[in-house]
């Protein structure tokens, strides 16, 4: 069985690609890296890395919130915090990051203004250019085979 992805050449009028990021990662990033057809089993080991990244976001957004209760500093917004407790919340603010995390690292998306904003903002070094995060987002694109694609290192604008 095949993943195919032709169902996205019509894009523009279905959604964006924000949009895409938000309800399948994955999926998404086979998108902006012309990835036509995964087999079954590769999209289930690619689809690892996703969950990986949302595991190892959701440990660094703890993390954030546990630093700034004992140091007194505000890496991240109390807001956030508290729509962590929602599961579909949660599941969008990872994927937003995820969706961050990826258009920075993809050669193709380049400026601040090709990737999505939010209001409070996530914080960028403990957060959105965390290097363990870029790490399996290069490592996702290595088993796609697209590292081409992608940055040499875990380095962003």
């Amino acid at each position: 069985m095949l993943m195919h992805l032709a169902l996205l050449t019509d894009l523009q009028h279905h959604g964006s690609l924000f949009t895409l990021f938000l309800h399948s990662p994955m999926t998404a990033m086979c998108y902006i890296c012309n990835v036509g057809d995964v087999p079954i089993h590769h999209w289930e080991r690619c689809q690892s890395y996703v969950d990986r990244f949302v595991t190892e976001a959701s440990r660094l957004v703890t993390r954030c919130r546990m630093d700034e209760i004992e140091q007194g500093i505000g890496y991240i917004d109390s807001s956030y915090v508290q729509f962590f407790g929602d599961d579909f919340l949660r599941t969008l603010i990872l994927r937003f990051v995820f969706c961050d995390v990826a258009l920075r690292l993809h050669r193709g998306f380049r400026g601040r203004h090709q990737r999505p904003r939010c209001e409070p903002p996530l914080p960028g070094p403990e957060l959105l250019e965390h290097p363990s995060l870029a790490h399996i987002v290069l490592q996702l694109a290595t088993a796609l085979d697209v590292r081409g694609h992608f940055v040499e290192g875990p380095e962003g604008d």
